[in-house]
């Protein structure tokens, strides 16, 4: 009898096609053009150097047990290491730019040009819509707002320590803005041990 039930356990399991984990490859289609793939925790990194050779990416205030979540996002040199605070995901399924570090995902203040961006509770909010572009550009999706780009402030960096520099990071238009201020990569970052 036992060996009937194993047999019929094994028959079942070899007719019955394996499922794949429901991971998605690519964002999804896109108002204004294709999207690139965007793997997990992952580095957004300006295209543009400007004044750091290192190139900004975009960054929570802090570090560490000093970390400031309730602040706006900023553009920061690059890490190369204990980057965690650093790394985003793009969900394709809900167009949300997430940290898993922090489970919080990317929000600006407004949908309005030099808004600030934000790590907040991810949540169905038209506001935490955005999807990365093959050319570059990290474009808002909420109704109307798809001229606004995830942009770096103009200007030199504010240097923090001889390695570091920031800068501000805002919403603003993917018309009129400088190039070099909106064309992000998405760059695999070394997985550090601290944020």
């Amino acid at each position: 009898m036992i060996a009937s039930i194993a047999l019929v356990l094994v028959a079942a399991c070899e007719s019955s096609p394996a499922q794949e984990p429901t991971v998605p490859s690519q964002v999804g289609e896109s108002q204004v053009g294709e999207s690139p793939e965007f793997p997990p925790n992952r580095l957004i990194k300006l295209v543009a150097p400007l004044d750091d050779p290192d190139h900004y990416c975009l960054d929570i205030r802090g570090w560490g047990s000093n970390i400031r979540l309730q602040e706006s996002l900023q553009a920061h040199t690059c890490k190369p290491s204990d980057n965690r605070d650093q790394q985003y995901t793009y969900l394709s399924l809900t167009n949300q730019i997430y940290s898993e570090e922090y489970d919080l995902c990317v929000q600006p203040e407004s949908l309005e040009e030099d808004s600030q961006i934000f790590l907040r509770e991810c949540s169905d909010a038209p506001l935490q819509k955005f999807t990365p572009q093959a050319d570059g550009l990290i474009r808002h999706l909420a109704d109307g707002a798809d001229s606004l780009c995830i942009a770096i402030a103009p200007g030199e960096g504010h240097v923090i320590n001889a390695i570091h520099k920031r800068r501000e990071l805002f919403v603003n238009s993917c018309d009129t803005t400088d190039s070099s201020l909106i064309t992000w990569e998405f760059a695999s970052g070394a997985a550090g041990t601290g944020s």
